[in-house]
């Protein structure tokens, strides 16, 4: 809305500033300015409504009366003539953007600061917020500009922004919009208008994925893809036989308009594992590099996503259930899987088959069963497997897992005398340098861990109620490393030993709790070489109730304890905890921390 008359002072009459518009009665909210994407958005234009409705003040009075004179936010003015926001921390304001072409957009704040940092969070429709830090620009009056971490995602029509004062109190003076290279292309099941892409007016139909993908997409380019049911007698999948380029990714973005996210459904039946049913794979990489795929949910598949001989991918937000297995690799180098789930699968949720290289999984979860007995698992159910190639040069390395839950890969075999297996995470010898931090592992019928692979660490990691919490076999010359861990309630799945820790290996211990395992906290196994050789400090090691043997060790193996709290033999006292329960699954956070301020060993939550 144009604003032919500027209120630069209180003595200027409400009624006699032509172009600001009175706050709507019903607080419904309307646009002030023509906000656009790109381009600049003016601080002072935020949306009609009111309080509570298009901003939040922490008073009800624009104390500095130069502008909206009827509005509680705090507007200044620069002797230029430039209109600021006066912010305070836990205020907010709101404007409606209009988007005439779909993208990715970079943000940018201009802000003055007099001393200090800001702390600002900028969100869209309600999602998709983003944090950003303001450093001090030295004074009031000296204004700078720092831009988003990372960049909206913003497709065409209306929309809201909000900005959000978390600490600080900058003036925030305009924020500006540029898109990023590259077009947007958008795909719904039916299809719409024209049916050229352009616009969701315009989508592509599900019949043209493949051609969308191989052809209409360039570098840079994006496809969106609409929310719904995506079935056929021929079962979808993106298999993309083009790149994109390390600074120009091709991307796909499932984007819910109301319905949900899309959601792919084969024809993979569990009845029947073995057979994809025309079900391969929803995501397939076949030497093809530099994709982004977002926001897309799939059931009944063979693979959810299959890569081999691919490198940069960047999967998010991705969920697949009633699958085969959730996501398996090979020769694939320089990846990240975020934010995405595996739920009811038959037979792994990671697999890394051989080749793996610079991997971050990071805010995934794997879950076999949902602790459903009718669902049917394999034998060797895993949450994540890092696999021997038959080319042992070929091991995967460098992968982190970082906040990863691996749960309930439970199976039953015919007698019950066998062995049961079922890992939440499972390493071979030829896998090195993998690094778990903050991840779980609860409910599977073997290890918690069942870890082979040469020296690896972990930090901030649980286990709980697993036959064997940790089952550590590493035979480097460098020792396994446990900093921060907690091990709980390790229960019995078959005839099998239990154990806190299992440890056929070299293996170091620091800060740790080993509390409540059915049988012994550690058991030292000698069955090659070498034999187990385990050091174990600043720890705690008890029974919940009655103390039992800590250790059970067989010979030529080797257990060092240092500055530990241990409840070993019936003569000793149970260290006190806080509130333990064998069904801990992380709440609350300090459960496993001791009763007493004296006992500083052990496992402590981090936020």
């Amino acid at each position: 809305m144009s604003k032919s008359v500027r209120c630069w002072s209180p003595a200027v009459a409400l009624a006699l500033c032509v172009g600001v518009p009175a706050v709507s009665s019903a607080a419904e909210r309307a646009p002030f300015g023509a906000n656009a994407f790109p381009g600049v958005i003016k601080a002072h234009d935020f949306d009609q409504g009111g309080e509570g409705v298009a901003y939040h003040d922490t008073d009800a009075v624009n104390v500095h009366q130069q502008y909206r004179l009827n509005e509680a936010v705090d507007i200044g003015v620069r002797g230029s003539g430039d209109y600021e926001v006066r912010s305070a921390p836990g205020e907010w304001l709101e404007y409606t953007v209009q988007v005439a072409q779909g993208g990715r957009f970079d943000v940018a704040i201009n802000y003055s600061l007099a001393s200090g940092g800001a702390l600002v969070r900028v969100s869209r429709d309600g999602a998709d917020e983003v944090s950003v830090t303001l450093p001090s620009t030295g004074g009031n009056g000296t204004f700078k500009s720092v831009t988003l971490p990372t960049p909206l995602e913003v497709t065409p029509g209306a929309h809201v922004l909000r900005v959000t004062f978390v600490s600080g109190s900058p003036y925030l003076r305009r924020l500006t919009s540029t898109q990023l290279p590259g077009r947007s292309f958008y795909l719904s099941r039916a299809g719409a208008g024209t049916q050229d892409g352009s616009s969701w007016s315009h989508a592509f139909p599900a019949s043209r994925l493949q051609s969308a993908l191989d052809t209409s997409l360039t570098p840079g380019d994006t496809l969106y893809v609409a929310g719904g049911l995506y079935e056929s007698s021929t079962p979808y999948s993106f298999y993309p036989t083009t790149s994109g380029t390390e600074t120009l990714k091709k991307r796909v973005v499932g984007v819910d308009l109301g319905q949900g996210l899309p959601v792919f459904k084969g024809q993979w039946n569990p009845a029947n594992p073995g057979s994809s049913g025309k079900s391969y794979a929803l995501l397939r990489f076949s030497g093809t590099h530099d994709w982004e795929v977002e926001g897309l949910k799939a059931e009944a598949y063979y693979y959810g996503v299959r890569a081999d001989n691919a490198s940069n991918l960047q999967l998010s937000g991705l969920q697949f259930n009633r699958v085969r297995e959730g996501l398996a690799f090979s020769n694939v180098a320089t990846s990240r899987i975020l934010q995405s789930q595996v739920l009811q699968y038959t037979k792994r949720g990671i697999r890394l088959i051989e080749n793996v290289s610079d991997l971050l999984v990071q805010d995934f979860v794997a879950d076999a069963t949902l602790k459903d007995a009718a669902w049917p698992t394999e034998g060797f159910p895993f949450g994540v497997s890092v696999e021997n190639p038959a080319d042992a040069t070929k091991g995967s390395h460098d992968v982190v897992f970082n906040r990863v839950t691996a749960r309930n890969n439970t199976y039953q075999s015919a007698s019950a005398g066998d062995y049961q297996n079922g890992d939440g995470f499972s390493l071979e010898r030829t896998a090195y340098r993998i690094s778990f931090l903050n991840s779980a592992a609860y409910d599977n019928t073997d290890g918690g861990w069942d870890d082979k692979s040469q020296a690896a660490y972990y930090e901030n990691c649980v286990a709980l109620r697993n036959k064997r919490n940790f089952r550590l076999w590493n035979d480097s010359a460098q020792p396994t490393t446990l900093n921060n861990v907690l091990s709980a309630y390790a229960q019995k799945h078959d005839n099998y030993s239990t154990a806190g820790l299992w440890s056929q290996g070299y293996v170091e211990v620091y800060d740790s709790t080993f509390f409540g395992n059915a049988g012994s906290e550690i058991v030292l196994e000698n069955n090659g070489t070498p034999a187990a050789r385990v050091k174990v400090t600043n720890s705690i090691l008890s029974d919940a109730g009655p103390c039992g043997s800590v250790s059970s060790k067989e010979g030529g193996t080797t257990l060092e304890l240092v500055n530990n709290a241990v409840c070993d033999g019936a003569a000793g006292t149970p260290v006190q905890l806080r509130a333990p329960t064998s069904d801990w699954t992380g709440s609350p956070a300090d459960a496993f921390t001791p009763v007493s301020a004296a006992v500083t060993q052990g496992y402590r939550p981090t936020p």
